[in-house]
């Protein structure tokens, strides 16, 4: 899926980063949260980026960070694996960054457990790092305010639907992209019944079907229907 618009929200972000602050993402399922994040992450060359499911327990965000950031599993002259705290304490005390401190974006925070507190509180409290929070619609009000305590300084920002013009200008780079030859009249319709809902024009595309895989699948099937009449043939 191509990415468009979102200009004043990149901005906004990366002055927070650049600031020094940590991020709170919030919007409702499929408004483009974390693709924003993953596109903002591949414009940033001199930062890194990593991405860890806050939904996996505590043991196993730690496994994912340490393995992003290279951290060794192992204590020196020891052959046995760190358990969770251990891992947690080396994120939390390790100073990786030689410019930029690196990004840890929490993605789908939905709750957030006492022992994922415990948790956030390790990391945070050395101050190795910056943090992006992409919150659920639904996270209850208690753990939004928690995880703003926990944050601050953080830039609170609310993901809102597509501009139209940004839809259009993404559905004319969709058919220049797949050859197709719909016309701007057709472009803008199907702009308005998206409302500048990604996931809406995302499925409404699917529903209507690439036309390079139908084009495929036409071949694909060509053959295979093609090598039945030959396999009948000779048995006949």
């Amino acid at each position: 899926m191509l990415f468009v618009g979102r200009q004043s929200e990149k901005k906004k972000i990366m002055e927070a980063l650049n600031g020094g602050k940590n991020i709170i993402l919030s919007g409702k399922f499929g408004i483009g949260r974390t693709r924003l994040i993953n596109e903002i992450a591949k414009l940033s060359n001199e930062r890194k980026f990593v991405f860890v499911d806050f939904s996996q327990t505590p043991g196993k965000m730690s496994e994912k960070i340490i393995k992003a950031l290279g951290i060794p599993r192992r204590l020196k002259n020891q052959t046995k694996q760190m358990g969770y705290k251990s891992m947690r304490c080396r994120i939390a005390n390790t100073n990786t960054a030689k410019g930029h401190k690196p990004v840890i974006v929490f993605d789908n925070i939905a709750k957030v457990t006492a022992q994922k507190k415990i948790f956030l509180r390790h990391l945070i409290l050395e101050q190795h790092y910056q943090f992006i929070a992409v919150v659920e619609n639904f996270l209850p009000q208690k753990d939004l305010f928690d995880l703003k305590a926990q944050l601050m300084p953080a830039t609170t920002l609310n993901l809102r639907h597509l501009k139209q013009q940004d839809v259009e200008n993404l559905l004319r780079g969709y058919v220049a992209q797949n050859h197709l030859n719909w016309k701007e009249n057709y472009i803008h319709h199907l702009a308005s019944l998206s409302d500048g809902y990604p996931l809406g024009l995302k499925e409404m595309l699917i529903k209507k079907g690439n036309p390079r895989k139908q084009k495929k699948d036409l071949k694909k099937n060509y053959r295979e229907n093609m090598l039945i009449i030959m396999l009948c043939n000779d048995l006949l």
